[in-house]
C-alpha cells in the first residue's frame, strides 16, 4: 500500500440520494474507493472468525444459526480506517469521532446469512448515549447475486419511482426494500425514532449470495 494513500486525503467524491425521509435511509454513491477497498481486504482478510451474536449480558459473543457470516474488528490506528471513520463523522453532520465504534467487516460466502435484526441492543446501556443510534452499511466487494439488505418491514412501489434507482435497488420486489450490493457504495440508517424508541422498520438482513461472497463494512454511530 502506498504511502500517497495512507497520507493523502481523497477528494470528495462521494454523492447522496435519500432513499426515504421517515425512517431515514440515505444511499451513497462512491463512499469507498477502489484503493480504500483493496487496502481493507487485505487489512481484515487475516482475522476473520465466525460471527457471533449478542443476546443479553449474560449471553454474548454467542454463535447463532441466524448469522452464519465472518467478521472481524479493524484496528483503530489504521491510517485508512481512520480517513474513513472521518468520512463517516463528515456525512452525519460532523459527529465526534470517538462516538464511532472500531469499524467492523463482515463476509458472506455462498449461502451464509443475517437474517433480520436491528443494530443497537435496547438493554445495552453505556453511560447517557444512545447506543447504535446510526448504522453506515458500505459494500467493500460483491462478487454475487440478490445478495443485498433486505427491510422486510418496509416496502416502496418502485413502479412510481424514477427507473435510475434500480440501479442501486431490487426494483422488481416491491414487498420488501432490498438494496442491492454495489461495491463501493453505502447506506446510512437511524435505528431510533425521534421518541428514543428502536425503530423496528429499520429491522434488516444480509442476504445469503446465490454465488460468490459480499464483504461489507459496519460503521456504527452512537448518539
Amino acid at each position: 500500500m502506498s504511502s500517497v494513500l495512507a497520507i493523502q486525503p481523497l477528494p470528495k467524491t462521494y454523492s447522496i440520494r435519500i432513499l426515504s425521509y421517515d425512517p431515514l435511509i440515505i444511499y451513497v454513491v462512491g463512499f469507498l474507493s477502489w484503493a480504500e477497498r483493496n487496502h481493507l481486504l487485505q487489512l481484515g482478510q487475516p482475522l476473520f472468525e465466525r460471527s457471533a451474536v449478542y443476546v443479553d449480558a449474560e449471553n454474548a459473543n454467542l454463535y447463532d444459526s441466524d448469522r452464519t457470516s465472518s467478521t472481524t474488528f479493524l484496528p483503530d490506528e489504521d491510517p485508512i480506517v481512520r480517513r474513513i471513520i472521518k468520512r463517516a463523522s463528515e456525512i452525519q453532520g460532523y459527529t465526534p469521532e470517538n462516538m464511532h465504534e472500531s469499524l467492523q467487516l463482515t463476509r458472506y460466502s455462498a449461502g451464509q446469512r443475517f437474517n433480520p435484526h436491528l443494530d443497537p441492543l435496547d438493554d445495552y446501556h453505556n453511560g447517557s448515549t444512545t447506543h447504535r443510534l446510526t448504522t453506515i452499511f458500505a459494500i467493500v466487494e460483491a462478487t454475487c447475486e440478490k445478495c443485498g439488505t433486505q427491510f422486510p418491514n418496509l416496502n416502496i412501489n418502485w413502479t412510481l419511482e424514477d427507473k435510475s434507482w434500480c440501479n442501486y435497488v431490487e426494483c422488481d420486489n416491491n414487498e420488501a426494500l432490498t438494496v442491492k450490493a454495489v461495491a463501493g457504495n453505502a447506506l446510512f440508517w437511524k435505528s431510533w425514532d425521534n421518541s428514543g424508541k428502536l425503530d423496528d422498520r429499520t429491522t434488516h438482513a444480509g442476504l445469503p449470495p446465490e454465488g460468490g461472497i459480499k464483504t461489507g463494512l459496519n460503521i456504527w454511530t452512537n448518539g
